[in-house]
């Protein structure tokens, strides 16, 4: 593994903040620091906020957590500009904040998210270099946090599908797993998937291997052509996973993503969705919002997010979509 030089890391969460993400009341999480640290363990703000880091969160939130081991999020659409990286954002900052140990894999030549965590240099590791069997995944982490990993892209990527096409036939279950899955699924509780806009033979190897703890993630606009790469994406899913006879069933949610709940053709595409896909339309709704494109923009960590209870209820409600957090009472 390698340290990268970070543009950001995990920072520290207040208590106002760790209450919007979980739903534990203020006093509620006051009681349970008070008895499980010690004052001398307690980093405090210029006005005398305790700061916990993602160590302290997990520990004081553990009842919260369900205890995930190896999950895979992968978030894909055919059609770019849907909102595939500013979700990938929210959930692994969020989630390695929780304490959560997380490896986020960049597919997409852009290397958007990769950008939003560090520099790109173009000797940079890339998988791949693991596909070409250069390197082991291990080799190509960036470590960018205590409890998150990154691998990262670049142009490099694009050789991916060449480098494939040109190897001996194989098994690609089997063969995947052995090559990266079996470890990142061992050393992580959660692995975030950022995917490129197109059909590739390794997107639908990562599908292929997808099992009843991972989830598909397929943020969605109310527009035509988004809504044709969401029917794109499942029906290659499905294909790939027909054609193996899979009997897992990764749960799938179509998020409506930039939504404008004021406009009729906007909600008059909901009702399709609805119509069409049932169940795997998710309720979550992302509106339109000006505050997340700033939180993207500025590249800001989920502790230092000011004046943003809309978007920790937001990134809540994710939480409990990808069965990150469990509901209970206080």
């Amino acid at each position: 593994m390698l340290n990268g030089e970070a543009l950001m890391t995990n920072g520290t969460m207040r208590f106002s903040q760790i209450g919007l993400l979980t739903g534990l009341k203020r006093h509620t999480i006051n009681a349970r620091a008070k008895t499980v640290f010690k004052d001398s363990e307690l980093e405090r703000s210029p006005g005398n906020q305790i700061l916990l880091n993602s160590t302290q969160v997990k520990k004081l939130i553990e009842d919260r957590l369900l205890g995930v081991k190896g999950k895979i999020i992968y978030i894909g659409n055919l059609k770019g500009g849907v909102g595939k990286t500013t979700l990938a954002y929210l959930l692994i900052n969020s989630i390695s904040m929780l304490g959560l140990k997380t490896c986020a894999i960049d597919l997409d030549v852009q290397a958007n998210l990769t950008q939003q965590y560090m520099n790109i240099d173009v000797n940079q590791p890339v998988f791949h270099d693991v596909i070409d069997n250069k390197l082991a995944v291990k080799d190509v982490l960036i470590n960018i946090s205590p409890t998150f990993d990154l691998i990262p892209s670049s142009l490099k990527n694009s050789l991916i599908q060449k480098s494939l096409s040109l190897q001996a036939p194989k098994h690609h279950l089997s063969w995947f797993n052995s090559l990266c899955l079996d470890y990142l699924r061992s050393n992580y509780d959660v692995i975030v998937i950022d995917t490129p806009p197109s059909l590739t033979t390794l997107n639908s190897v990562f599908c292929l291997c997808l099992e009843n703890n991972d989830h598909i993630a397929i943020p969605a606009c109310a527009e035509d052509f988004s809504i044709m790469g969401v029917q794109m994406f499942l029906d290659d899913i499905l294909a790939i996973r027909e054609s193996y006879k899979m009997s897992a069933n990764p749960r799938i949610s179509i998020i409506m993503n930039r939504f404008f709940q004021t406009q009729k053709t906007n909600l008059e595409m909901l009702v399709k969705m609805g119509q069409q896909y049932g169940k795997m339309l998710s309720e979550i709704i992302i509106r339109d919002s000006a505050k997340i494109r700033e939180i993207i923009n500025n590249k800001t960590a989920i502790g230092e997010i000011k004046q943003g209870k809309d978007v920790y209820e937001t990134i809540s409600n994710l939480l409990y979509e990808f069965e990150i957090l469990k509901r209970i009472e206080n």
